[in-house]
């Protein structure tokens, strides 16, 4: 296996015997599409995504395109190949594109330092780490997401916060030991390309990037209002009812800027993807880079841990996982953590590598996966956080249709039960909290609680407020002071208190489902004051974070 993880410094071919590409060994794309399409119909039902748009493409020909359903519900119009869909995290992969090219030009190296490049850093731990380290994902450092994104799509920092929280994060495990996704890290990324290159980061992606490859329906800002035909976003209910969800907000001026910024349609797309693919082999002369530079961006850095175990690889380079078949493709895609039992795709006789990443943001979805030892690529894109990730399970289907010929796998089984685990998500949240909480008396005091109660960086506060009504006195919690971020806390055991909702009232807001532990803030008292709180908003802290009362 061994030599799937370190020997492709130049071609991606040499690995293993050339695939066939003659018709007659492979199904062509366009009988890949019509052989998916009932399938990926029934999956976006199930999953309560209103709509799809799909493409298979090589670098040599026009791609075979299916759209589904619709890119707004109240209206009926459906998506097509220029439909702007917000793409996610699949942005990374452009961030990564964005410092090769840095590379190529001599301006910085993968492994430097990056307090060798923003000054802000220097005598900070987290300044120690290099680009490659905040590329792959392999800095330990906690996520830290729910700082940043609020309810439908409401950003909670600014873009110069985003720095100072980054520098703040406290390590998860030890750096280079583990992959741990950081979104923080990938905006300290951006600021070291927008120091280095002297331009905004929507500039310096447009002149290297969209520009070269005429890519003129990408964008790192909200497309204009006169644009018509970009999707709506989207988040069902329940009863996969949808309610329409203002678009994700993140954009080339603001934090996460460039992890999640690009918003891009399939026809784009395709042309980005397909001068990957040829740049693995002989650089890429609208880009300005060559094949090493290329393949740099591919190679394997950390591993990737997942169930169940395998001596296949799964590992993650910079921007891109990597998934060594046959094998399942459930890690960095929006339905990992709901199924206990993945399909597998692939068998020994096409056991090749597939290059992949998903995007989720609350009201869109989009996967890619990249074949370089077949010359092929497949992109989804929807207009929805659904019950589960319709567009990861739209790509496995097209993979196994390309490679078997037939889809054998019960796709919409696996996407049932993932869907019922999505929407049964706030209901193990309530039971983890019941079977955790302790026999204890209610607080006769409300009012000790209240106050405003500061992150370590003074950028983000919880307001605890004592409020009053005909339902009786309660504590509510407004998370940077805003009114659209309120929550009734109820009483968990001694001093601490819950917010968690049902999964209907959390589509309501536009939010996400998060750890049983996200919804508890345990007040810490010395003596007979309260002083300080403690809130565990990401998982991957072991504790939580201390907020210090005003």
């Amino acid at each position: 296996m061994a030599v799937y993880i370190g020997l492709w410094k130049s071609k991606f071919k040499i690995t293993q015997p050339e695939i066939p590409k003659d018709e007659a060994s492979l199904m062509s794309h366009r009988d890949v599409i019509r052989q998916a399409k009932a399938i990926i119909d029934e999956i976006c039902k199930i999953s309560g995504t209103p709509g799809l748009a799909i493409g298979i493409f090589n670098p040599e020909g026009p791609p075979a395109v299916s759209f589904h359903g619709f890119r707004d519900v109240s209206q009926g119009l459906r998506p097509d190949l220029d439909t702007v869909f917000n793409i996610g995290s699949l942005c990374k992969g452009f961030t990564a594109v964005a410092v090769a090219c840095l590379v190529a030009d001599g301006r910085v190296s993968w492994d430097d330092r990056i307090d060798t490049h923003l000054h802000y850093l220097h005598g900070r731990d987290n300044g120690a780490f290099t680009l490659r380290d905040l590329l792959s994902h392999r800095s330990g450092l906690c996520r830290s997401d729910a700082l940043f994104i609020g309810s439908d799509n409401r950003l909670l920092v600014t873009k110069s916060q985003g720095l100072e929280i980054f520098a703040s994060l406290d390590p998860s495990s030890p750096p280079r030991q583990d992959f741990l996704y950081n979104n923080f890290g990938c905006h300290a990324l951006g600021c070291v390309i927008e120091h280095v290159s002297g331009m905004g980061f929507g500039e310096f992606i447009q002149q290297r990037i969209f520009e070269p490859l005429n890519m003129s329906r990408t964008f790192t800002n909200i497309p204009p209002a006169a644009d018509g035909n970009t999707s709506l976003a989207y988040v069902p209910y329940s009863n996969r009812q949808h309610r329409q969800v203002p678009t994700p907000r993140i954009s080339s001026d603001t934090v996460a800027f460039a992890a999640g910024s690009i918003r891009s349609c399939v026809r784009d797309l395709v042309v980005f993807y397909s001068a990957l693919l040829k740049g693995l082999d002989s650089g890429s002369i609208q880009l300005g880079l060559s094949s090493n530079h290329v393949v740099t961006i591919f190679e394997a850095v950390i591993p990737l841990h997942g169930s169940p175990p395998t001596l296949r690889e799964r590992s993650y380079g910079m921007g891109w996982a990597r998934t060594q078949l046959p094998n399942n493709i459930n890690i960095v895609s929006g339905n990992a953590g709901l199924l206990d039992t993945w399909p597998v795709i692939g068998t020994r006789t096409n056991g090749i590598l597939v290059l992949h990443h998903n995007g989720n943001n609350l009201g869109c979805s989009s996967t890619i996966y990249l074949l370089p030892e077949m010359d092929t690529g497949m992109i989804a894109l929807g207009n929805a956080l659904g019950h589960c990730d319709a567009t990861d399970w739209a790509a496995q289907v097209l993979l196994e249709a390309l490679l078997e010929g037939t889809i054998e796998t019960p796709f919409t089984k696996y996407a049932t039960m993932a869907a019922s685990n999505g929407r049964s998500a706030m209901d193990r949240v309530q039971k983890a909290l019941y079977e955790e909480r302790k026999p204890s008396q209610p607080p006769s005091n409300l009012e000790q609680y209240t106050g405003v109660f500061w992150h370590k960086t003074k950028t983000f506060c919880l307001e605890i407020t004592f409020d009053t009504s005909k339902d009786g006195e309660n504590l509510s919690v407004k998370f940077q002071g805003l009114d659209e971020e309120k929550y009734t806390l109820h009483h968990h055991h001694y001093d601490t208190f819950v917010f968690n909702e049902t999964f209907d009232q959390t589509v309501s807001r536009g939010q996400w489902c998060r750890p049983f532990g996200f919804y508890k803030i345990e007040f810490i008292v010395e003596g007979k004051t309260v002083t300080s709180l403690r809130w565990r908003f990401d998982d991957t802290q072991a504790e939580g974070h201390v907020f210090k009362r005003e």
